[in-house]
């Protein structure tokens, strides 16, 4: 699930600084996915949590709720140990990147539309 209202508040309502900012947060999130992947790899619980805590706000700001409900789960548990199907819990992530940012893409089109009166709820 995705939430469009939170993304366009965390821009102040100026949908081009809200398409800049989740264009920022895909580009941050490839790196903080791979680095969560790495951390898994060699069993750093600690920097599994930074990883993911890095990602949860940007997400929660971005309107990804989804997401940023997995990753806070993934951060959650890491500060115990390592969850043994963090591999399986890390797809899951790329794969709600990849859905969310679809989605999210096709609300801002849609918002853009009816900012210029071309498109009718």
């Amino acid at each position: 699930m995705v939430d469009i209202k939170t993304l366009i508040e965390s821009a102040g309502d100026d949908t081009e600084l809200a398409e800049d900012l989740l264009a920022l947060f895909n580009e941050q999130a490839v790196e903080g996915i791979s680095a969560l992947a790495d951390a898994a790899q060699r069993q750093d619980a600690e920097q599994a949590v930074a990883a993911a805590h890095k990602l949860v706000g940007s997400a929660v700001a971005c309107g990804f709720v989804d997401l940023s409900q997995t990753l806070r789960r993934i951060e959650l548990q890491c500060r115990s140990e390592m969850p043994a199907d963090i591999e399986e819990q890390i797809k899951t992530v790329k794969e709600l990147m990849e859905r969310s940012g679809r989605e999210m893409d096709r609300l801002l089109t849609d918002e853009r539309n009816d900012e210029k009166g071309t498109y009718c709820r």
